[in-house]
């Protein structure tokens, strides 16, 4: 108090001298007239000197206003909450508390036995699926082979035809015939010995499976060679009951000279023979379409498996990054390296205050004056001079039956972080329509008692002058009565002035 007094004294001096209480030479104080309580004279350089600014009364659109408290929330969109999407166990942590993020950016990696094992069920459907893949090739092979076994025959069994209308026949087919047996006999017994061997071996290999000594696929692998001799062995049977029947034939026919008859028959039964072949190519075919089918399947399947149990993060075999969902700054990490983790478990939480809501508590009898898409002005008591501008987006529609208000949510975009939840804050909502309306700063205005008064500059100085004040506007306050547009009040230095008229008041009534 003491420094305030030490500068106010000599301003006052300074005012005093816009004042004169010398008595003219040749007049008595009686005929000395009084000087205007509600005026002060100040010269120009007086107010320079003394830092007093003044500004012009003008007209400008003015909405009235409906001061409430209000407390700052996040937005849905800008908060977000970081879960694992499997359960495993912290690795590394890229971030600390209070670091800011951007949107897909690591937060932490880590590992997981589920998602280990959902890679190795891709790897395997995978494998099957080359199996597949392999197979359809060498079924359509076997199709296009036994494709032109087909035609050879039926080539020969026409020429046969010929031969016999013509005669030309010799004792060749007879010996043909035997040579086709003996080789379909070398080869049924070649192959039953193939067989034997590899079906001991799928059985050594499924006991070895049983003690965990081998994996499924060389079993699989084994039955497979196992699959493939049982098929070759019913071949081979057919071709010799085929050589057999034909070597019968020939022996009859022979003994008969029915040489011509037996050709075409030979022909025939050829015929027949690549029918079957080619008949049973196609079905392998539709089999190892069909197999290559569910492998792709199969692959698809544990491949949304992983991909599920991976989520929205990226990583390598049995590990996923978890990342950002949004912009922000990280305002919780609730988990530490080495630590294992579910997928119910918040391990970190991003905030993006770049937009927030201000929750205004308005009260029950002001609530019919709000409407949605009403300005907003928020201010701050820990934010002194900053002013916020929002929008009304939702006025609810319950009263509270504890504050008996009922809350307006402010949209409030630009808060570059300064606004953060559950802050207190003071809203000033617009309620009425904008009208046009005198201002001056409210700098400018001076309280007495429950009156307001301005001081309005004049060429000797400033006087008071009484005014009727109306709806805030920002900085500005609007004037219903009182004032002209186009005077000039002041704005800087008031209390200075205010306190001299005061001063002069209180002369006054001594």
């Amino acid at each position: 108090m003491r420094a305030s007094w030490i500068l106010v004294v000599p301003v006052f001096a300074i005012l005093g001298c816009g004042k004169s209480s010398s008595v003219p030479e040749g007049e008595t104080k009686s005929e000395v007239a009084k000087p205007q309580e509600s005026q002060i004279a100040l010269s120009s350089d007086s107010q320079k000197l003394v830092g007093i600014e003044t500004s012009l009364v003008r007209y400008e659109q003015v909405q009235e206003s409906l001061q409430v408290p209000g407390t700052v929330e996040s937005t849905s969109n800008g908060r977000a909450v970081v879960t694992p999407p499997v359960a495993g166990r912290i690795v590394s942590i890229a971030i600390q508390l209070g670091d800011k993020v951007q949107k897909g950016q690591s937060l932490a990696t880590m590992e997981s036995p589920e998602l280990a094992q959902a890679w190795s069920n891709i790897a395997e459907a995978t494998r099957l699926r080359d199996i597949s893949n392999a197979d359809l090739k060498q079924a359509r092979a076997e199709v296009q082979l036994s494709s032109t076994k087909l035609r050879t025959a039926q080539q020969s069994l026409a020429r046969q035809r010929e031969l016999a209308k013509a005669g030309a026949f010799s004792q060749a087919p007879l010996q043909h015939a035997q040579t086709e047996m003996n080789d379909a006999q070398s080869e049924l017994l070649s192959i039953q010995k193939d067989q034997a061997s590899h079906d001991e071996q799928l059985r050594r290999l499924e006991s070895l499976l049983r003690d965990g000594i081998v994996s499924r696929a060389d079993v699989n692998a084994a039955r497979l060679l196992s699959d493939q001799d049982h098929i070759k062995l019913e071949r081979a049977k057919a071709s010799l009951e085929s050589a057999r029947a034909s070597y019968g034939r020939e022996k009859t026919i022979f003994g008969r000279d029915l040489l011509s008859a037996k050709e075409i028959q030979t022909a025939e039964a050829d015929v027949r023979l690549a029918e079957l072949e080619l008949n049973r190519a196609r079905l392998r075919v539709i089999s190892s379409e069909s197999a290559l089918r569910t492998a792709k399947q199969s692959i698809s399947n544990a491949q949304a498996v992983y991909q599920s149990n991976q989520g929205n993060g990226s990583g390598s075999v049995g590990r996923v990054n978890l990342t950002a969902p949004i912009d922000g700054t990280v305002t919780r990490v609730d988990v530490t390296r080495g630590q294992a983790v579910d997928r119910t478990q918040a391990v970190f939480e991003v905030e993006n205050l770049q937009s927030v809501w201000v929750s205004a508590s308005v009260p029950e009898q002001d609530s019919s004056k709000v409407r949605v898409g009403a300005p907003a002005h928020i201010t701050l008591a820990s934010l002194v001079g900053k002013e916020f501008e929002g929008i009304v987006q939702v006025v609810g529609s319950k009263v509270d039956p504890k504050t008996r208000s009922v809350p307006a949510l402010c949209l409030v975009s630009g808060a570059a972080g300064l606004l953060k939840p559950d802050m207190f804050a003071t809203v000033r909502l617009g309620v009425s329509a904008r009208n046009r309306s005198l201002v001056v700063p409210k700098s400018a205005v001076v309280a007495d008692g429950k009156k307001s008064f301005v001081l309005v500059q004049t060429k000797e100085g400033f006087e008071k002058r009484a005014i009727e004040l109306g709806a805030e506007a920002g900085d500005h306050i609007a004037v219903r009565t009182g004032l002209h547009e186009g005077e000039r009040v002041a704005s800087e230095g008031t209390f200075v002035l205010a306190s001299e008229l005061r001063k002069d008041e209180l002369k006054g009534e001594e």
